[in-house]
């Protein structure tokens, strides 16, 4: 796991540490609050506490996918699909990383908000969806990478669901008052449903996991279809070589 970890350029040292794990979720947390504060001249809660999970969400996305792509960069995804390419053990030091990378941002900064005066019962509401949203993130994050393993930018789409989580997860305005267009790329995202619980104390969860499966067998198959073609493409690139 300290392995992980040391892989994780956000971690590198304590600035880096500090604008990933503070300086940006709270530039997020004020930029969403004071939208919401201009359209409704009063300060929300729920708006800085959805933003802070969702946020954890993203540094769960970004997490996986670049442990997933560090890996690839050394070539130990070759010697994975040749040996062990469902390895338990791999596959776990990956999710573990990554959630406790977006939990601990997630705690960090509701304790913050919970001193300032979030109220109890929302902060417990969030403490609930938080290792959800961490899991559905890490499950986005193996997505997107399984998505774009052969591309020449392997984060192209770790980095596209990265910049769209925020507004398909309705912490500003509620999916129902969307757009249609908009409606219809949310409903294929996770997230929403957490952050109707934040926000209304009840939501279909049932759902939530329902989506969070489809993108994760979609990652599966990505992985599954790829690993001969990768396997082929570095045996050639090799005999070239030769």
């Amino acid at each position: 796991m300290a392995t992980q970890f040391t892989s994780l350029s956000f971690l590198a040292n304590w600035k880096t540490r500090f604008v990933y794990f503070l300086l940006l979720p709270i530039i997020n947390l004020l930029l969403l609050v004071l939208i919401d504060l201009q359209y409704t001249n009063r300060f929300n809660w729920y708006v800085a506490a959805a933003s802070v999970v969702i946020n954890s969400a993203s540094l769960a996305v970004q997490s996986m996918s670049q442990l997933l792509i560090t890996d690839a960069n050394l070539g130990i995804d070759i010697e994975l699909i040749a040996k062990r390419p469902y390895s338990f053990y791999y596959w776990k030091t990956k999710v573990l990383t990554s959630l406790i990378a977006g939990l601990l941002l997630g705690i960090i900064n509701l304790l913050l908000l919970l001193a300032i005066g979030l109220p109890l019962d929302l902060f417990l509401r969030c403490l609930l969806m938080l290792p959800l949203a961490c899991i559905y993130g890490c499950v986005l994050g193996f997505t997107g990478w399984g998505m774009s393993w052969q591309m020449k930018n392997p984060y192209y789409f770790s980095n596209w669901l990265i910049s769209i989580i925020t507004i398909v997860s309705g912490v500003l305005v509620l999916i129902s008052d969307y757009p249609e267009w908009l409606k219809v790329i949310s409903y294929i995202f996770p997230f929403y449903e957490l952050v109707n619980f934040i926000r209304l104390r009840s939501s279909t969860l049932e759902l939530s996991f329902v989506i969070a499966l489809g993108w994760l067998i979609i990652g599966i198959v990505c992985y599954v279809v790829q690993i001969k073609a990768v396997l082929d493409k570095k045996i050639h690139q090799y005999e070239t070589v030769k």
